[in-house]
């Protein structure tokens, strides 16, 4: 369907738990196109889980593999929906690794938010599991705050008000497109 298309591979980058997968996910389906989520990818390769990897291996080590990672999924993929980690951007230029090599688009969530969903997720989050909610909260608009200079980098910021799969679906459409609207 997208064979000739403008974009190759869509990035779905921001914070942990903003909704990357889910909705990739679901956008990829609708666009009949593959999805991947880089840390499951990581997982398959390695045989690690991410949690053993930043116990075992630490952050830097984590954040090279997450590099390494993109480079080779750049090289392979043609067209594909990836859901990044919530730190992959903002280690190694690869916010300019990414937006050199596809359509960036940031899911962007409030930090309460963001505490809420991962203090009521299964899902270890090596980062935060030892805290609790209102400790959560302050440490994500911390990080946040600081993460939030490279997702801003992204091609397209989505607010959370506009984060449904209607029209994430409509965003990107016009990027993947074979003709610009209007021709």
């Amino acid at each position: 369907m997208f064979l000739q298309s403008k974009v190759m591979i869509v990035f779905f980058v921001g914070y942990m738990a903003s909704g990357k997968s889910t909705l990739g996910k679901r956008v990829a389906k609708r666009l009949s196109l593959p999805f991947f989520d880089m840390d499951k990818e990581i997982e398959k390769t390695t045989k690690i889980t991410i949690t053993e990897i930043f116990k075992t291996q630490g952050e830097e080590a984590f954040r090279h593999m997450e590099t390494e990672f993109l480079n080779s999924f750049i090289q392979k993929e043609t067209h594909a929906i990836l859901s990044t980690g919530g730190g992959t951007p903002c280690f190694n230029n690869n916010i300019e690794l990414l937006n050199n090599n596809g359509l960036t688009v940031y899911l962007k969530r409030p930090a309460k938010e963001l505490a809420n969903r991962i203090h009521n997720s299964k899902k270890s989050r090596p980062l935060v599991d030892h805290l609790n909610l209102e400790e959560l909260e302050k440490f994500i608009e911390t990080h946040l705050s600081g993460r939030e200079k490279y997702y801003l980098k992204s091609e397209l910021n989505v607010s959370r008000d506009k984060q449904s799969l209607q029209n994430l679906t409509h965003l990107l459409q016009p990027y993947l497109d074979d003709e610009p609207e209007g021709n």
